[in-house]
This record gives structure tokens, sequence and C-alpha cells, in this order.
């Protein structure tokens, strides 16, 4: 669905490239077939064995594994002096994306997928509840201020995990899952999601077969281990409808919680020219307007505006022509003297006759 034409050949090449190094980067998660401290017994990729995992959040996994933060080469505790982003997103591959991407919210998408509930238990993704329904406590100063704090009866955190047999791109029973997972917070009277611990299937099978020194799948191998339905801004945009019901055309914030990604991570270093890692903006941080900016749209270009901007495209019938604006800031400290890198995007609704 993603074109890149009208950006020159040279860059178009690059960005399709780092893309794909991005979509294959550690996330939020322990690569399945390996146990952390807090987990139950995973799934093994590739064995066609079906293990039983306990359906927790992923909690304390970011501390336990340093692959998270640091690329392979560095290991240990950090020289944040002498840190830098190892293959990642530049600048003007970032901007030209997110131009693109701007222009597909502005025009929508006039074929969007149109899953439903049974897509998606076919796909093997199961939903589980079953945790306090709290804010995350790195985000309770924006969400204060903004007016969004609601009683926990009026907060939805859920897991969507794929972790059943599944029907598979090619059409095909696969029983081998790939333990993806996509955790968010809906509070559903606020217009508010929170995305809070999100890793893919394809990101989820990726960290295996490298962790196990395996060769990458090829696009065409992964449709064997992916079903149809496996996009954050499909599973999140479906789990939105139903925990916010007759309030679905009300969504107004996404909160990205902790950024990790590191293509993310260095566009927002590059728009603030700061070195790698080194980001001190606490809230309200600095928000760029994506329609008049640059730096915005830079933004958008990222992974983790990607999954917004699709999510927008494919759903303007409902959500209607909107303004968006991206603001970053950081929490305290949240890794070995790291401060945590958070983005929220603010969708506000364009009134009649407005541009």
């Amino acid at each position: 669905m993603f074109r890149l034409r009208g950006c020159p050949l040279v860059v178009a090449i690059s960005v399709v490239s780092i893309f794909l190094y991005g979509a294959f980067q550690p996330s939020s998660r322990i690569a399945h077939g390996v146990k952390a401290p807090n987990t139950a017994a995973v799934v093994h990729h590739n064995t066609g064995q079906i293990i039983k995992k306990v359906a927790l959040p992923f909690g304390d996994y970011l501390r336990y594994i340093p692959s998270n933060f640091l690329s392979e080469t560095e290991g240990g505790t950090p020289d944040l002096a002498k840190r830098v982003y190892p293959n990642t997103l530049t600048y003007a591959d970032a901007l030209c994306k997110g131009q693109r991407y701007w222009a597909t919210i502005q025009a929508g998408n006039p074929d969007p997928p149109r899953f439903t509930q049974t897509n998606f238990d076919e796909s093997g993704w199961t939903e589980n509840s079953g945790f306090p329904q709290i804010i995350p406590d790195d985000l309770k100063t924006p969400i204060e201020a903004l007016g969004l704090s609601q009683d926990p009866s009026n907060i939805r955190r859920v897991v969507a995990q794929q972790y059943s047999e599944f029907t598979n791109q090619n059409g095909q029973r696969q029983d081998d899952p790939s333990g993806g997972q996509y955790l968010q917070v809906y509070i559903p009277s606020k217009g508010t999601i929170i995305a809070n611990e999100n890793i893919s299937p394809q990101q989820s099978i990726a960290m295996y077969r490298r962790d196990n020194k395996l060769p990458p799948y090829t696009a065409a191998q992964y449709k064997d281990f992916i079903p149809e339905m496996h996009r954050w801004s499909d599973i999140v945009w479906f789990m939105w409808t139903k925990q916010a019901g007759n309030l679905v055309g009300n969504l107004r914030y996404i909160f990205r919680d902790n950024v990790i990604n590191n293509d993310t991570k260095s566009v927002i270093d590059q728009v603030f020219k700061v070195p790698s890692y080194s980001l001190d903006l606490k809230w309200p941080g600095e928000t760029f307007d994506v329609a008049t900016t640059d730096d915005g749209k830079a933004l958008l270009g990222t992974p983790h505006g990607a999954g917004i901007a699709w999510m927008l495209a494919d759903n303007r019938g409902v959500l209607g022509q909107r303004e968006l604006k991206i603001t970053c800031f950081t929490s305290d400290g949240y890794f070995k003297g790291e401060n945590g890198y958070y983005m929220l995007f603010e969708l506000t609704r364009v009134q009649a006759g407005g541009s």
C-alpha cells in the first residue's frame, strides 16, 4: 500500500532499506523461545509445538533485555557520550516518508482493510484484559495536565496476543504462532489510546531468528508465519472500536509510551539536534504541526508515526479530516541513566470549511 513516488530514486531505495531494517529491530518484548524472570513457558518458533503462555504484560522484561536498549556491539553499561544509533533512519528519509504518509492521510485510503471478530480469531489473536486498569506511572503528569484522568472503571488495559493456531497469508493453517503482542490502554470517554508495550508478529519472529543465529526470512517466507491481520494499526483500531463503542469517532490522543525503537529515537534526536540518547525535555515538551513543519512530517515518518498514519488513512470515513500535531517529551532516568522518550499524537477534527 505504501508508495515512494515523489522521492529521488536513491532516497527511495534507502527508505525501503531502512524501513525493512527498522521492522526487524528489537521492541519491548523478549524473543519467544526464551524465558525471562516474570514469564511462563513461551512458544518456540518452528518447532510446531504450542506451549501455553501466562498472559502477563511485558513489565520488567524491558530492564531484563539489554538488546532492547543497546546495539549488539555495545553490551554492558553504556558510555552515553560515545553511543550512537546503529544503521538508523536519517532525518531526510523520515521526512520523505512523512510527506507521503501525510498525503495519504489527507486523501484517505480508498480500499482500507475491514477486519471483523472472525478475522481476529482466525488470525490467532486472543484478547486479555486481566490486568490492573491503570495509567502508566510515567504518563500521569501529561494525562493529568490534559484533563484525561479517569476513574479506573473507565480505563481499559487490554492486550492482543498472537499465541494460537491461525490462518497464514497463503490461506493455510499454521500451528506455530509468532508470539506478537499489542498492549494498549484505552480511555474511551476521553478519546485516548496509550500504546503501552508492542511487538508485531514479524518483529517477534525476526528477534527469535536473530537471537538463534538463523537467517532472516524473506518477505515471501513471512507469509507462511504471519496472518493477514497483523499490523499495529489494524489490531489497535479493531480493539478501539470494541472498547469505545459509539465513542469510536472521538479519538483525539494517542500516546507512544517509552519509545525504544532506534529509528524513532534517532529521528527525535535529529529533530532536536542533540547527541544520540541524550534528549532531556520534560513535559510539556515541544509540539510540531505536521501540516506546516518539516519536523512534524519527519516525526510522522518514523516507525512510531507510521502506524498512526495508516490508522488515520484507513478510517477517515469514521474519524473525518483531522489536523495532526506531534509532541515529544522525556521522563527521568528510565534505564541506566537514560531518559525515556515519549510521543503524543493529537488529532483535532477539522471544522466545516477548514483546510
